[in-house]
């Protein structure tokens, strides 16, 4: 047994957070489960608790449909899995870690901070797209769609389901607009189901 920090999940598994493999990743249950239970913005949406897996989902959908590409709506369906195993840390909460860590530190310590929480997601996603038979790291024209697709979503978000902002987000550029009907918010089971549904649509080689 590996002696770095692990996981127990839901299915029985030992997930290496520092080393993971493709065979830790399990796609049946561990990660839809896990992601239409964690909720986004760390469960400030008055309607209900709207999940990570919905928000894969539905941007998966939005990509495929401007697209027409099935690798791509995979990676987005995919982009966030590392949340089932480390969590949503919501980005207010990484600005705030970050900015602790340079107290009483030394100058730098938020960025060591930061890369070394990407590192962790890194490895997490390395394991997770291998499962899934993706190749990692995607193209840097597709890593920016994703992205593109990911401020689509937030901006569709925070509109529909948070209602008006008290504060300024911070956003360096104005999200693009979702273009897609209103968002309505699912039960967990129907999350997972349909983020499972969607892998094997879109991944049918995926290891489960």
């Amino acid at each position: 047994m590996s002696t770095t920090p692990w996981l127990q999940t839901a299915s029985g598994r030992a997930f290496d957070l520092i080393n993971p493999t493709a065979d830790m990743v399990d796609f049946r249950q561990d990660v839809p489960d896990a992601l239409a239970r964690i909720p986004r913005f760390n469960g400030h949406v008055p309607g209900g608790p709207y999940s990570v897996a919905q928000h894969c989902c539905i941007g998966a959908d939005a990509i495929l449909d401007e697209t027409g590409r099935a690798d791509l709506a995979a990676a987005f369906l995919l982009h966030d899995a590392h949340e089932a195993y480390i969590g949503d840390i919501a980005t207010p909460v990484a600005r705030a870690l970050a900015v602790m860590a340079g107290i009483g530190d030394g100058v730098g310590a938020d960025i060591i901070a930061h890369k070394a929480f990407e590192r962790l997601k890194m490895r997490i996603d390395r394991a997770i797209f291998q499962a899934a038979c993706l190749p990692w790291p995607s193209l840097g024209t597709d890593v920016l769609a994703i992205k593109r697709m990911d401020l689509a979503m937030l901006e569709a978000e925070r509109r529909q389901l948070l209602g008006p902002s008290p504060a300024p987000w911070g956003l360096e550029t104005e999200p693009p607009r979702l273009r897609r009907g209103a968002l309505t918010i699912w039960p967990w089971i129907r999350a997972a189901d349909e983020w499972r549904a969607r892998l094997i649509r879109l991944c049918p080689q995926a290891i489960h």
